[in-house]
């Protein structure tokens, strides 16, 4: 059975749980669930015009810091995914931007990827810098002959969360050792307007700003393990169907700006053998 590799939120403000939480992983891998490997860390620094998903506000990194945030990563055995994902993003902002531009050369200095939503994104990135990447899961893709030529085009695929159990589709994937599957997205299935958040997210984000979002959204307020018999969540078992019988071994926790206490009931659920959920806790708790 396939490794099941997993991507974690966010490297600004969840930092340090996300180290402590790799760190237990390296020391005591008998703790976590068979296969399971701490593969990415995914997320943007603060007032970062490039990032899309959830807009981040905050104080702007210095260049020592962000040094700081990707050696200690890299050193403890992960990588670093940019979340560029801004649906508005083009190459002016790519290469005019400066602090853009300052993240971009000091990643390049190490294990980083940088997760894509535009096609200018892509192009500008691949002709300038030599990053890996990822197609973001907001591009929202549900014909399997584009998300094949997707995973021709593009180092990783992140699946639209629609179609996490969708097995029909699943089996038609022609490289799904690179295709990433959410396993706990809340969205509600077919979101109407989830399309509009990424924009109104997207230009908060270029406007350096924090406005309400006025649509009514569907997002699932129900625990976790409530949601594993509908369409998109996925339990552990259905993690491992995913690795057995279709060979995908990319999976992304979603989690930025996710309260810490229920982001740590994720991790634990997903990551942690049962009989160590306490001793991993206040490992994590600190």
């Amino acid at each position: 059975m396939v490794d099941a590799r997993f991507a974690l939120p966010d490297f600004t403000s969840n930092f340090q749980l996300n180290l402590a939480l790799i760190k237990a992983w390296r020391s005591d891998p008998a703790m976590f669930r068979d296969g399971v490997c701490l593969d990415s860390v995914y997320g943007c620094f603060p007032q970062c015009k490039a990032n899309g998903g959830r807009h981040v506000v905050g104080k702007r990194y210095t260049p020592f810091l962000m040094h700081g945030t990707f050696a200690m990563l890299n050193d403890a055995g992960v990588k670093v995914r940019l979340t560029f994902t801004n649906v508005f993003l083009d190459r002016h902002v790519l290469s005019g931007d400066p602090y853009v531009r300052e993240i971009l050369d000091i990643a390049s200095n190490y294990d980083v990827e940088v997760i894509v939503y535009t096609d200018e994104a892509t192009d500008y990135l691949r002709q300038n810098y030599p990053f890996k990447l990822v197609l973001s899961t907001s591009r929202e893709i549900t014909d399997i002959h584009a998300l094949n030529d997707a995973l021709e085009r593009f180092d990783y695929v992140v699946l639209n969360y629609n179609l996490n159990k969708d097995y029909d589709v699943l089996s038609q994937v022609a490289h799904p050792e690179r295709l990433e599957v959410m396993v706990n997205e809340l969205c509600a299935p077919h979101c109407p307007v989830r399309q509009k958040h990424y924009e109104h997210e997207s230009r908060d984000q270029l406007n350096g700003e924090s406005t309400l979002f006025c649509e009514e959204c569907g997002r699932s307020k129900a625990d976790l393990a409530d949601l594993f018999d509908g369409p998109i969540v996925l339990s552990n078992e259905e993690v491992s169907r995913l690795r057995m019988e279709y060979g995908i071994r990319y999976f992304k926790i979603v989690g930025r700006k996710r309260r810490r206490d229920k982001l740590i009931d994720v991790f634990l659920y997903y990551l942690v053998k049962p009989q160590y959920h306490e001793d991993v806790r206040q490992m994590l708790l600190g």
